[in-house]
This record gives structure tokens, sequence and C-alpha cells, in this order.
């Protein structure tokens, strides 16, 4: 039974309602009025949709102006029905899944019960049908069925005629009339033609109350809440399923949007756009080789005149230098890939397992391009790197020859006297690495490679001992310096020259590198925020506009005794399903990917760590997502959505 008491509601400073007080109970009872009489804003009242007014509203004793989100909405799937005047259906839905809509907040859905309803309503043969193909006779059936699911105390009944022929109407009045029989039915209309003798008349006129039932009303039973309300995990993805299938297409677009959000964001990430330098300096490896990237330290050398097709004349002088210690120091510097003594050794004749072997002289500086087994010789006992074009002569692997021991003859040229002396030099070491020793020298503006079979390179201890037997006292050991990077490489070479020492490399060539990457790191590193920020820019417009479309379908779930957490899980299970479609579809489609980025940027972001970003990417992406569908379901105004009417 409903009481109304000196109920009050003003909109701009004018009554819609004033001051009305009536009961009402079982049985058809309408509310009539004019247009602007306050029929729906009274409805809105009865049913909880508004509870801001003046005076007091109850059901079975319960104020009604008091009810909580979650009692709200136990109402709505237990005990109020709702009939509107434009159906309020999920168009996308068929029949039967809107009808069993209420259902999915309970343990079981009734499936059974839904098709008597729908039998019992003649529109059973439409069960799988889509609500949108349907006219709207039908369609005010279907919503009716809906209802009745819920196995309401009351049906609330908004214009349910007005949309509807005089026939049609006439058999949905009928259809009212023989619920009123075992529930409170209430209409709000402004036909007239549609009440009996035996209806109970609410008749309002510009907010007063002018006509009321009669003063005996038949009261209903006492509230019992003993019905689960509840969204299982189950159910919700049940309900997403429905929402998948029947709204594909918003489905589709959600996940990519999720998908190419993240692939944008990975880029910037990856530094892929921010990857044109190293491309181009990768380039220059590939023409002079990984020794672009070294440094050579000397005790003294002679600068030449005109080098490199520079033809201003310049004396020749000889530079010496003190480089004593700056080994030591560069050793275990972080910019340092390795270090490697410089030791020019002539005949050189090597025995390995008791066979003997001639190493071809060069004449040129040993040269290290790149270690291609084992390590560099750092360790206090003697040790020695070779060369790989020595290896192949044995007929072995490269890692079969680590660890075996070397006799090792040669002659060292001494210096001390200002004259060349050859001193013979021998000792025994264990070979610990194996290195690429091609060269790279530019003649003619065109770069030629060669191998120096004769590179062999020396722990210190190893290099003292021979150093020793030439009797060499004077000239320090000159020693090279391989950078890890080419910022590294002009970093250590800007450090030696503050120093008073001029090292030797491509320093001009690598210079132009660095100054590329400094220039596009900083043009990145804007591209790459901006990217970064249109890409959560996009998913969260995309998502806020597709939650603000589905406001009047979440005003639906509400009006079924959905309320925002049920629908913030709903909301969840849709977000982990586009989440995973969107991390499959990125997988299925990395290779297109992975093309498209090394085009676009010159980068391959098909690997396994990229990929796996890629995955945090969507996942974090999907989390600002649902908090933007979030603000939409908290936002949806029920009355507004479903445009219940202004008075």
């Amino acid at each position: 039974m409903f009481e109304i008491k000196n109920v009050s509601k003003q909109y701009n400073g004018e009554f819609a309602l004033n001051d009305i007080s009536f009961k009402m109970g079982k049985g058809l009872n309408f509310i009539i009025g004019a247009s602007g009489s306050g029929k729906t804003t009274l409805l809105k009242i009865i049913s909880g949709m508004e509870q801001d007014f003046d005076g007091e509203a109850y059901y079975c004793g319960k104020s009604i102006k008091e009810l909580t989100s979650n009692e709200k909405g136990y109402y709505y799937n237990n005990i109020f029905g709702f009939i509107w005047q434009d159906f309020n259906l999920l168009e996308d839905l068929s029949v039967l899944e809107n009808v069993l809509l209420p259902q999915y907040l309970k343990n079981n859905q009734n499936q059974k019960y839904a098709a008597t309803l729908l039998t019992d309503l003649k529109i059973f043969d439409l069960a799988h049908q889509k609500v949108k193909y349907l006219s709207g006779g039908q369609k005010q059936r279907v919503a009716i069925a809906r209802e009745l699911m819920k196995n309401p105390q009351v049906i609330i009944a908004d214009e349910p005629t007005s949309a509807l022929d005089e026939k049609t109407a006439k058999t949905t009045m009928d259809i009212l009339r023989d619920i009123s029989k075992k529930r409170t039915v209430i209409v709000v209309t402004h036909d007239t033609n549609l009440i009996d003798n035996q209806s109970k008349i609410i008749h309002l006129d510009k907010g007063e109350l002018i006509a009321t039932p009669q003063e005996i009303v038949t009261t209903t039973e006492n509230l019992k809440y003993d019905k689960s309300h509840r969204l299982s995990i189950k159910n919700a993805f049940a309900l997403t399923k429905s929402n998948v299938r029947r709204k594909f297409g918003r489905f589709s677009v959600s996940t990519l949007a999720l998908m190419v959000a993240g692939i944008l964001c990975l880029t910037t990430v990856s530094g892929a756009i921010g990857g044109s330098s190293q491309g181009e300096f990768d380039k220059l490896i590939d023409t002079y080789g990984e020794g672009l990237k070294d440094i050579t330290v000397v005790g003294s050398f002679t600068s030449a005149k005109g080098t490199e097709g520079n033809t201003e004349e310049k004396p020749s002088a000889d530079v010496t230098q003190d480089i004593g210690g700056l080994y030591d120091k560069y050793v275990g510097d972080e910019r340092v890939d390795f270090t490697a003594f410089s030791q020019a050794v002539d005949d050189i004749k090597v025995t390995v397992s008791g066979k003997e072997y001639q190493i071809q002289k060069t004449g040129s500086v040993p040269t290290i391009n790149k270690l291609v087994a084992g390590n560099m010789p750092t360790g206090k006992n003697n040790e020695i790197v070779v060369p790989e074009s020595f290896v192949k002569t044995l007929g072995i692997s490269n890692e079969q020859l680590i660890g075996k021991e070397i006799d090792f003859n040669g002659s060292v040229y001494n210096w001390d006297t200002g004259e060349p002396v050859l001193k013979d030099v021998s000792l025994t070491a264990t070979i610990v690495g194996v290195a690429d020793t091609t060269a790279y020298d530019e003649v003619e503006g065109k770069v030629i490679e060669y191998s120096v079979d004769d590179s062999f390179f020396f722990s210190k201890s190893a290099l003292d001992d021979l150093r020793g037997q030439a009797e060499i006292k004077n000239k320090p050991m000159d020693f090279l310096i391989r950078a890890k990077t080419p910022a590294d490489m002009i970093s250590i070479k800007d450090e030696l020259n503050e120093n008073g020492i001029v090292p030797l490399g491509r320093f001009e060539l690598v210079e132009d590198i660095v100054r590329l990457n400094k220039q596009t790191t900083e043009q990145s590193g804007t591209a790459s925020v901006l990217i970064g920020i249109l890409s959560i820019v996009m998913v969260i417009a995309i998502f806020l506009i597709t939650g603000f479309m589905r406001k009047r379908e979440f005003a639906i779930y509400k009006v079924s005794g959905f309320h925002n957490a049920h629908l913030s899980l709903l909301n969840l299970t849709e977000m982990i399903t586009q989440t995973i479609t969107a991390i499959l579809l990125m997988l299925v489609t990395s290779p297109l990917i992975d093309l498209a980025t090394k085009g676009l940027f010159g980068v391959n972001i098909l690997t396994t760590k990229m990929l796996l970003t890629g995955v945090l990417l969507i996942a974090l992406l999907a989390i600002v997502a649902y908090f933007t569908t979030a603000i939409a379901i908290i936002k949806t105004n029920t009355t507004k959505a479903l445009k219940t009417g202004d008075r």
C-alpha cells in the first residue's frame, strides 16, 4: 500500500505538486490530468526515482524518500515493475534476452517461467527475434513480460498506450486489468477513455489533487527481503557475452581502440620514433665495422697534413703525450665495452697441441672488429686472444680452442734508444677469446676491408713479460678503448682532450651521428609524449562517448534492479573481454605491426619483451577505459535517460 502525506515538489519556483495526500492499494489505479498537471512528477516520487521533495511517501510502511541505492535496486528487481510509453527495451537484444534481463540478478534464470509469460502474452514465436524488428504492440507485450519476470507487487505504467493504435491500446489495458487482480497497477495517462467504473482515480490539476481514490484501500502484504539480489561473476560474463554478440560493432570499435592505442604507446616506450639516428649509426657499423667505436690512446704519433681530401697545407709534427695510468682508469668505466693493448709483434710463430704455425705478417697495427667467442684478456695470468682466421687453419670451432695453451714466439721493436731494435720474445699463454680481426679503410671514397691475421691481444701480465724480454722501459703501452655507444665515444674523447690527451679515432664521422641523435632525441621525445597523450585521450574519448551513448541502456538496467555496483561489475567483465581480445588481436597481427613499424621507424618491435610490454600497456589503457565508462554509469540519471517527462 502507498501512503502519500503532504507531498510537494517545485521546479524553478513553481509547484509541480502542492501538498497532496492520499492512499493507494491493490487493483487498477489511474493518475490522470492534463499535461503539466504533475502526473509524471508523482510517478517519479512513488517509484523512488525522485527523492528530493517535501512531505513523505511510504510503501508498506517503508519510506520511499529514504531508500538507499542498494534498496532501490532491490525494489526495482523484486517489488516495482515499470511499463513505459516508448517501451525502453534493449533494441539489439532478442525478446527472450530482454525478458530475462531482471533474472541476471538471481541465482538462476527461470527460462520456463519466461516461456510461459511469452505464451500467455502471445509472443512466444518471437522469442529469438530482435526487438527492433517488432511492432509497437509486440514491444509493449515484451516490456510487460520483462516486468512480470520480477513477479512484482506493483506495476507502474507511464502512458503505456500513447504510442499504440486503438486496438493494441485496448489489448494492453486488458492485460493490465488482468494483472491488477493480484497486484497494484498504477497507470499514468491523460486518456480518460481507458478508465472503467472499477478503476480508482487520482486526478491532478496544476499540481493540486482534485480527486482521490475511495477511502477503503486494499493493502499490500508487508515486505519480505528474502530474495537474492546480486550479480554473480558468472551472470556478468553471460550478460557480457550477450552484449558482445548483439553489439559487435561497438565491441569491435572499443577493442580496436585499446589495441591501436597500446601499439602507439609501445612505439614510444620502445624508442621506435627516436630510432632513426641509431639506424644511421648501424649503417655506419655495417660499413666500417664495430671498430668505428674505438678510441686509440698512444704515447706518441706523427700528425700528417692534408688527410681525407683536405688540401690545406699543414706541417707534420711529432706528438708525445703521457698516457700512464689511463688504461687502469678506463678498464672498469661503465661507458666502455672493453679495453685492449695494441702491441705489434713481428715474425709470429705459435705452437698449439705440439704443432707450430707461422702467422703471415701484415704490417698493420693489431685490429679487432668484434669478439666472436670467449672474453678479452683481463686476468692476472698470461692470457691471449687470437684471430679467428688462425682458428680456421686449425680446423676446429672457436669454442673448442678456448682454454687451450699456446706457445707464442715473435719479435718486438724496442725504440728506447730512438732507433728500432728488434728483440725476440716468447711466452706461454692461455687462450681466453677469439676475435674477428677484419679492418676497414677508406680509399678514394670507397671502403675496403681486409683481415689483419697477426692481431693478437695480451693480458697486462703477458704483455709485461714480452716487454721485459724486449727490454722496453720508456715507451708506455698503447691501448684502445671500445666505447659502448657513439655518445660514450665522444664523451670519452672530450674527457681525454680536457686532460691534454689527443686520442685517435673516426671522431668526425661519429660526432655527426651523436649530433643527429641529440636533435632527434629532443624531437622524438616531444613526439613520443604527444603520441602517448593522444593515445590516452583517444581511449578516454571513445569510451566516454560510448559510455554516454549507453546512458539509456544503463537506465534500463537500473529500472530492472541493477545498481551502480552491479553495473560496475558488468563494466569490469566487458573490459576484461575487450582487453583479452585486444591483446590476442595484437599478438596475431604482430607480424603486420612489425612490418609497419619497420617501414615507418626502421625499428623492429616484434620481440618477446616488446610484446609483453604491449600487453601491459593495453591492460593499463583498459583500466583508464574502465574508469571512463564508470563515470558514464555514475552520471546516468534514470528519469532523464528514459525521458519520463518534465512534470
